[in-house]
Order: structure tokens, then sequence, then C-alpha cells
């Protein structure tokens, strides 16, 4: 059984008081597969409202790897990509009962979940209240007759692999990849470079992932598709704008593979002075995901080392199948492009 409480705040659940929650959000925090917020607001809807958000949300750690809710917690924030979570708790101005809240939870959820603790913490009169919840070992768990799951730091309705795994049994590995700008320059000959860094990331603790490949696309050069040695330009194609990897045999938790790769350009070539980087990756058990950037080299003043205000927007760590989504790529569609006819 994990325990997250000390994971996160170097105590267990039963613990806890109110400043060490205050003291944690000092800072400001994201959410993540392990750990989610939830304020409590009337832009949620009165107190059954903001509840049925909290049930939602355990229903998914139970069908995922388990984790953290804070129910109270600071109201998010939009900063550019990320939703930032600092400062003010939003307490609950309700109190229920420990054996009344999760017998409510028990009859909202299908099958009966078990593995769910809760600390409820007073605080002049308003509540905080803290939930661990174990992995289900009787996945897949319903509520409002919808499958729900932890996927990319937040609560989403279950893709159907996932809920066929989760009857089946099989695990799937969590596999995250990334790309980060290390350095930006230009040479002599008036090029522009941009050293990046790709970091694919094992977040199961339990399970190691195998024969990972994953692509980089960039409307940039990839230096070493300009390479004189065959064997380095064999990673590259698409005339040298796709950079290709098929050689992580094995992933483990808490061991990140890190490629580095440097990009040649001219700034007045880029389109508006922008450049895009897709990152496309998956495993022998992992379904594929893309991770998109957007670059702007207009920007004034960028740092050569750590150059990130580069990046204008981000998208990290989309399953394929929401991807297809957006785009509303169907299968009849995608046959008659392929297939022509």
């Amino acid at each position: 059984m994990m325990n997250f409480s000390e994971t996160y705040f170097a105590k267990n659940l039963e613990d806890l008081i109110i400043t060490d929650i205050t003291n944690y959000f000092a800072t400001a925090k994201e959410e993540s597969t392990k750990i989610e917020f939830k304020a409590f607001h009337a832009q949620f809807g009165n107190f059954n409202k903001n509840l049925e958000g909290v049930i939602r949300g355990l229903c998914a750690f139970l069908n995922s790897e388990g984790g953290i809710l804070i129910w109270g917690a600071p109201l998010g924030v939009k900063n550019g990509d990320q939703i930032l979570f600092q400062g003010a708790l939003s307490l609950v101005d309700q109190l229920l009962d420990k054996d009344m809240l999760i017998s409510k939870i028990s009859d909202s959820i299908a099958p009966l979940p078990i593995g769910i603790n809760v600390k409820i913490i007073e605080d002049n009169g308003s509540y905080l209240y803290v939930f661990e919840i174990q992995r289900s070992n009787y996945s897949p768990h319903q509520y409002k007759n919808t499958y729900w799951a932890r996927l990319d730091g937040q609560t989403k309705p279950a893709p159907h692999y996932l809920i066929e795994a989760l009857f089946k049994k099989i695990s799937y590995p969590n596999i995250e990849a990334y790309i980060n700008l290390d350095r930006f320059g230009n040479y002599p000959d008036g090029r522009n470079f941009l050293d990046i860094s790709i970091l694919t990331f094992n977040f199961s603790e339990l399970q190691n992932e195998y024969d990972i490949t994953y692509r980089v696309i960039s409307s940039a050069i990839f230096e070493g598709a300009t390479s004189a040695n065959p064997n380095i330009r064999r990673h590259y194609d698409m005339a040298g704008h796709q950079f290709k990897n098929d050689a992580i045999r094995i992933l483990h938790f808490g061991a990140p593979d890190i490629t580095s790769q440097k990009l040649l350009f001219n700034i007045g070539d880029l389109p508006n002075g922008e450049m895009d980087l897709v990152l496309h990756f998956g495993g022998k058990q992992s379904p594929l995901k893309f991770s998109e950037y957007k670059l702007n080299f207009n920007i004034q003043g960028i740092p050569a080392e750590n150059p990130l205000a580069l990046i204008t927007s981000k998208k990290e760590n989309t399953l394929a199948s929401d991807k297809q989504k957006e785009l509303g790529t169907t299968r009849e569609n995608l046959l008659k492009d392929l297939l022509k006819r």
C-alpha cells in the first residue's frame, strides 16, 4: 500500500494539520497523475455539485495509480499552458461526518470502492478534506455511468484501451516524454543553432517499459542529418527534418532516457520567425502519445543558456486517440485519404 501522504507532506494522513497544507501551497503547485486539487467555490456550483467533482476525481484515482485529492485547495490560476495552485485555501463550509462521507462515496462509485481514506481538518469553522486513494484491484470503476482516469495530470473519461486493459487486468506503463531547450546561438557564418534534449520517463513505479521508439519532427534541419557518417545519418529522414530513435530497449522507473540534438536554421527562413517541434513516442505496452511545441524567435533578449522563453505554446503527452478526436479523424476519412477511394 502506497503512503502518498508521506510522499507529499512527509507525514501520515492521520497526522496532518492545517499548517501542513498551507505550507505546502506556500509555493505554486501543479496537479499530476497522483495529486489533484479541488477548491470549494461557487463557480463549481453548490455543495453537492462540488462534491460530485470530488467523487469523480476519486473514481479516476481508483482506476489509475492512486494518489492524493485535496478538497479545499486554492483556486487554480492559468499561467500560459499551466494551471498553478498557490496561496489561500478555498475551504469547505460544511462538515460531513467521515462515516457518512465514505458511505456517500461508496454508494456513488461502482463497483464498491475499497482503499479510500480521508482526513478532515477543521479551521475556524471551515473544513479541509484530504483523501488518500489506493489503486483498486477491482477496477474499472465508474461514476454516473462513466469510467474516469488520471491522464496527463487531469481527470478525464477513460479511453477505450484503458477500460479494456482494466477489465483484463493488463497494466500499461505510464510513459511521458518532453523536449527541453538547452542552448540557442549563432555561428560566424550567420546560421542559428538550437540545442535540445529529448527526455523520456517511466512513471510506473513497479513496471518497466520496453522497445520504446520516438521521433521528433522540426521545421529546422537536424545537424546529424548532414553527417558524413552513414550510421549517424540513418537516424534522420524527411530531408533532415525528422530524428528517429528506436534504441531504448528498457526504461526503468527513476532512470529517464536523455538524448541531445542540435537544430540548424536561419531565423529569416522560418515562417513568421516561428518553429514547430513535434515529438511522438510509444512503447511495447504503452499507447502512442504526442508532445508539441511552438517556438517564436522574434522575442528579444533570449538568454543563450536555458532559452525556455522561446516556447510560446506547448501541449505535452497527449494520447494519439485524443489527438485524432481533436483533428476530427475518423476511420472513414482516414481510409479515404490513404486509399484514395
